[in-house]
């Protein structure tokens, strides 16, 4: 029930300009329009006018970023603490917070739903991401208590669980593009696979192809048959749980026409087995975090080096900022084929 001044239509909009003169016009509620009447919520009880109470239904205020739906409920520089951008993964917002806001992170999760209407949890990260699986831990701070989610992308849908395998919105663009390449009749290693978001986008754009997924997580390898089954594609890709150092000297010696490296960390020191793995001809997709400005270089430097010791050659055929890591480290993808 909301506190309302009553003024016959005909006087409305003069009553309106004068509450808002004073400061009491409430505009979190939309006011009532009743047979010759109007009903205004206010604040207060302004000067000289009466008030009733009337059911009136709430204003969705709509803020145009979080900064602006939190301005006046935090201070200046709480607002400049706080960290703009952050991903949106399915109904899951992942963000980041400085631990001078701890205590306001309760409102700071609202505004985020209240800004991103799809958003149904907001779950802040609460250290790097850490252990043999490479996951970050994480606190829900707003909505409901969850960290699995159903992620859109390319025409795949994927189950992915946030606080048990890794897994990054920022290789769309990749995924994407490595994709648009792939011809029919490859066989392709997708070594880390993950839930697999690298397997499923290229079977969605090219399913003539077969592709072993290797995955050390059992959790993400659990996700990643889900995914295979709900995008229809178990014909296509092969889910396989396991070391890529066991698993591809083991089962696929000189296999792969194409090998995708997205490992968040260190993928470097896979680099034999994926000359292993490789045909001759085979395009390997080697993904690096090095330090900015040096990564091209320290990149090619670690393929030439794993090529000789392979007794193999690699022909460098491009390369890219994937995107900031950090103000000193980016992370590169460079492709190259093996001869």
């Amino acid at each position: 029930m909301a506190l309302c001044v009553k003024v016959a239509k005909k006087k409305a909009e003069q009553l309106r300009q004068n509450l808002i003169k004073q400061g009491a016009f409430d505009p979190s509620f939309v006011p009532l329009k009743e047979g010759e009447f109007v009903f205004f919520p206010v604040k207060k009880t302004p000067k000289g006018m009466k008030t009733i109470r009337k059911e009136l239904f709430s204003r969705q205020v709509k803020f145009h970023s979080v900064e602006d739906a939190l301005r006046g409920k935090l201070k200046p520089s709480e607002l400049e603490e706080l960290v703009r951008s952050f991903d949106v993964i399915g109904d899951i917002a992942l963000i980041e917070l400085p631990p001078q806001l701890k205590a306001k992170q309760k409102l700071i999760g609202k505004a985020v739903m209240e800004v991103h209407r799809q958003v149904k949890v907001v779950a802040k990260k609460t250290g790097p991401m850490s252990g043999e699986f490479r996951v970050r831990k994480l606190e829900v701070i707003a909505g409901e208590k969850r960290t699995e989610t159903l992620y859109k992308e390319s025409g795949c849908r994927m189950k992915v669980d946030l606080a048990k395998a890794y897994f990054s919105p920022r290789l769309s663009f990749e995924r994407k593009r490595i994709a648009e390449q792939v011809k029919k009749g490859e066989k392709i290693l997708a070594l880390f696979a993950g839930v697999g978001p690298f397997a499923l986008v290229i079977a969605r754009r090219q399913p003539n192809v077969e592709i072993a997924a290797i995955e050390l997580n059992p959790d993400a390898v659990r996700l990643m048959k889900e995914n295979i089954g709900l995008n229809g594609f178990k014909k296509v890709i092969k889910p396989i749980l396991g070391d890529v150092h066991k698993v591809v000297p083991a089962k696929y010696r000189g296999w792969a026409d194409r090998i995708l490296m997205p490992l968040p960390k260190d993928a470097h020191e896979f680099l034999a087995d994926a000359f292993l793995g490789a045909k001759k001809g085979c395009v390997v997709h080697f993904y690096h975090f090095a330090p900015v400005g040096k990564s091209f270089a320290e990149a090619r430097k670690l393929v030439r080096e794993a090529a000789k010791k392979s007794g193999r050659k690699a022909e460098f055929v491009s390369e890219r900022v994937v995107r900031p890591f950090s103000p000193q480290t980016e992370q590169v993808v460079v492709d190259f084929k093996v001869r």
